[in-house]
């Protein structure tokens, strides 16, 4: 370990114990591990109703979904209904799909198959009412495009899913669950997401309790609280665009996402790496023990604590990777993972910058010889003053692609 690497890990060690917000250890995958600290306590980005209702009609509409018959919707959605045991008969359940908006469609699904001796279909039915502090928005939003209670039977069922994988011993590698956390981390922040886990945590043992729809309710309602009404919106719009296409819809659609530049600008403030490292396979994994986070980097995708933000360097030396070549390469600007879609450059807002690391240098030029500059394009993002930070070639390849708050240049 080189004594570069000792000072970073070091330096970052001696920082935890006044850290405003739990620490996060980033494996960078070349034997040493990071220990990052927000430098300061970073406000969650709030997304409203309207905002919250335009984009997740929007992405359900590339869903190509549509409104459908009680028969159709039990057809169709069957993978995600509550299970396949026969349900407990009785008055308990008919008497909560009659306070439903569509009781007949409730009673449909249920029917499917959901029983209190399944204790995952108990977690799911829990979890249905914590999104109820929204619900009533998603509804009026969403009924010209696709049954509500069938979206949120998909939204429910990929919920508890998605936190099984986070609570379970093994790291998180499905690049999908990596995604869905990166974008929950980025708008609410670390401590809201291991609050969240602790959360879900206590309703798996409610439910794994409860004799009634009532307890159940109780359970999801005391998760909902927890989750707060902003995030139960960023987890709704996330697992939406996951239910879309996976991992690659996450990185294609996560522009629309209201707040988007600045969510990717909190990524690295909150965790220490880069949202477009965890939307383009640059994190291999992501594990929550005993409160902590922490994060396994691709070789190659540095995190951004170990980076070296001083111009004329512009990236540490372990950034380089022992690899054949770099990470994080694109054919242009406007392909990178977490390029503001709504971004306006500003007049004159350009400079561009010879690399003087060398070794840097001679590894851009076996991706393609002759010139590489590193650029800081300042412009608008929405409201949000920005500067994307690159390096490229003369043909317009791009590496390295990060959004940076403020600007850059003088």
């Amino acid at each position: 370990m080189t004594l570069t690497r000792v000072a970073i890990l070091w330096l970052s060690l001696l920082g935890v114990g006044c850290a405003t917000t739990r620490a996060v250890r980033l494996d960078t995958g070349e034997g040493v591990l990071v220990v990052h600290a927000s430098p300061k306590k970073v406000t969650p980005i709030e997304v409203n109703s309207a905002e919250f209702e335009r984009v997740l009609v929007q992405l359900l509409l590339e869903m190509h979904l549509s409104v459908r018959t009680s028969a159709e919707t039990s057809a169709r959605f069957q993978r995600v209904s509550w299970g396949t045991t026969p349900r407990l008969e009785g008055a308990d359940d008919d008497a909560w799909c009659s306070l439903q908006g569509e009781p007949a469609v409730c009673r449909a699904l249920l029917d499917e198959g959901f029983s209190f001796l399944d204790a995952s279909a108990r977690r799911r039915m829990a979890i249905s009412f914590a999104w109820d502090g929204v619900w009533a928005g998603v509804q009026d939003a969403v009924r010209d495009v696709v049954n509500p209670l069938t979206l949120k039977v998909m939204l429910s069922s990929a919920m508890a899913a998605y936190m099984f994988l986070v609570v379970a011993p093994e790291p998180l590698t499905k690049v999908v669950a990596i995604a869905l956390t990166t974008y929950v981390i980025a708008y609410i922040g670390v401590d809201a997401f291991l609050n969240l886990v602790e959360g879900w945590r206590r309703l798996s043992a409610d439910s794994e309790r409860a004799v009634s729809f009532q307890e159940l309710q109780e359970a999801g309602h005391r998760f909902g609280e927890v989750m707060g009404a902003n995030g139960a919106r960023v987890l709704i719009l996330a697992l939406t665009m996951a239910l879309g296409g996976g991992a690659a819809n996450m990185a294609s659609k996560g522009p629309m996402l209201p707040g988007f530049a600045r969510a990717a600008l909190a990524t690295e403030t909150n965790a220490g790496f880069l949202m477009s490292a965890a939307l383009s396979g640059g994190v291999r994994s992501i594990s929550v023990s005993n409160g902590l986070l922490t994060v396994g980097l691709v070789p190659g995708a540095v995190a951004a604590s170990a980076w070296d933000g001083a111009r004329g360097s512009s990236v540490a030396t372990s950034a380089l990777g022992d690899g054949p070549g770099l990470k994080n390469v694109y054919n242009g600007v406007r392909s990178a993972p977490g390029y503001p879609p709504e971004f306006k450059a500003l007049q004159n807002g350009t400079t561009r910058h010879r690399v003087a690391n060398k070794d840097l240098l001679e590894k851009l030029r076996e991706l393609e010889p002759g010139e590489w500059t590193k650029v800081y394009r300042d412009g608008w993002a929405g409201p949000d003053k920005v500067s994307l930070h690159y390096f490229e070639s003369a043909s317009g390849k791009v590496f390295n692609f990060k959004v940076k708050s403020g600007w850059s240049n003088p």
